[in-house]
């Protein structure tokens, strides 16, 4: 692929959590996390809600139903069907319809599509749901001429910087395959990993961002083929590079917003805690891990 393809990723946009209570979890990414709400709004024709939030230099949309026992809106359907999680993540491209387009010639198939935005079938992704998108989102201080990524630099309690996205799709191969020759990422060497559970991890590199594909060994049992094998977004959790593990442990199980316990992980893991909120899964990563 060439700058000149439609499909080729200007940046990583966001990753949505869909979730019962909106306005939940935007007080917890912004008063635990740290994080910086500068969009909200209700988009009626879905009855839904929703939250935009930069954590550190990580762009996360909360999305819920208004009325979440209404199975006439499609959002509702999902969380009643998937549960709360990690619902997508989005691309920005530079011409949606050209994007379209090139997608109808590779046969990659579309999910939903809107002006402005498609979402790809995870049938052509692997499992992943993805959206691409040419919008710019509103008030997004990311296209502000003074923003800097490392905003969240040097805090000791909270996340910093986003280090990469850790997928558990049911078809690790066509992810990455799909990853590399639809969006013109870059594919690293596999590696073995023991946690959490046996499996061949490959980072992928898209634009500004890293997603590590993990694919189990066993394929029928344990956390991730479970989760594979279920109804999500491809998404299993967001690693985060904080600057002290045991400092952001401690705030996070004893802040003003109530306790927030994380569990220890193994050493060698790469991680040092883990933390699940409303079935999205963060993970901490040392400095200089």
């Amino acid at each position: 692929m060439n700058a000149a393809d439609p499909l080729l990723p200007l940046r990583y946009l966001h990753t949505i959590h869909a979730a019962p209570e909106c306005s939940r979890l935007r007080e917890i990414y912004t008063d635990v996390f740290g994080g910086i709400t500068f969009h909200e709004g209700y988009y009626e024709p879905e009855d839904r809600d929703a939250a935009l939030i930069y954590v550190a230099d990580h762009m996360i949309e909360v999305m819920s139903p208004r009325h979440t026992d209404d199975m006439g809106y499609m959002f509702a359907r999902y969380l009643d069907k998937a549960g709360p999680g990690y619902h997508s993540i989005s691309f920005r491209i530079p011409d949606c319809e050209a994007a379209h387009e090139r997608c109808s010639e590779l046969g990659v198939r579309i999910n939903t599509a809107w002006p402005g935005l498609i979402f790809l079938h995870p049938k052509s992704t692997g499992g992943i749901i993805m959206e691409l998108t040419d919008h710019m989102m509103p008030n997004d201080p990311w296209d502000l001429p003074h923003w800097r990524r490392d905003w969240a630099e040097g805090r000791p309690q909270k996340p910093h910087a986003l280090s990469h996205i850790v997928c558990a799709p049911r078809d690790p191969e066509m992810a990455i395959a799909f990853l590399v020759d639809v969006l013109s990422g870059t594919a690293h060497e596999p590696v073995n990993i023991d946690w959490p559970e046996p499996a061949t991890a490959t980072r992928v590199d898209v634009a500004d961002i890293s997603l590590l594909v993990l694919n189990p060994v066993d394929k029928q049992d344990g956390p991730l083929a479970r989760f594979a094998n279920g109804t999500n977004g491809g998404v299993y959790a967001l690693a985060w590079r904080v600057n002290d593990a045991g400092s952001a442990a401690d705030w996070f199980a004893n802040n003003h917003g109530g306790a927030i316990p994380t569990e220890p992980l193994p050493a060698g893991t790469g991680y040092s805690h883990a933390y699940i909120l409303d079935g999205a899964r963060h993970w901490f990563v040392d400095r200089g891990s």
